[in-house]
């Protein structure tokens, strides 16, 4: 699929799940001119928080690789925002590998905001 791209700010919706069925990310992001891609992806199980990074990476990457170049991602995980942020330590090796390959993401953009927003909020996401 090609896109127009229009300047502007990409906003990035995200979501991951786990349960004893599996793990899924689930991804909605908008262009700038007001386009929506939406995409799910079913993968090994993993932790709630780990999904929700996944969810976060495979989402910026996405963004990034269609010439994104300011971003704002809305994220109903407050600890992986806080993280990013450096608001809240990771103790866990594996977290912490997942905050710093985030924060080297981001760095790609010009512009970057990731915010916390309630599920209710994310109901677009949600319903993938």
């Amino acid at each position: 699929m090609v896109l127009e791209q229009a300047p502007g700010v990409w906003t990035l919706f995200t979501d991951g799940a786990s349960n004893v069925k599996g793990s899924g990310i689930r991804i909605v992001l908008i262009t700038p001119s007001g386009e929506t891609l939406r995409q799910v992806i079913r993968m090994m199980p993993l932790t709630n928080n780990k999904v929700e990074y996944e969810a976060l990476i495979a989402g910026v990457e996405l963004a990034r690789g269609l010439d994104s170049e300011a971003i704002k991602v809305k994220c109903d995980s407050q600890l992986v925002v806080t993280q990013v942020y450096g608001n809240f330590d990771t103790k866990e090796e594996r977290m912490q590998q997942y905050v710093v390959r985030v924060q080297a993401l981001l760095t790609r953009f010009q512009e970057w905001s990731i915010s916390h927003i309630p599920r209710e909020e994310n109901a677009d996401v949600d319903a993938l």
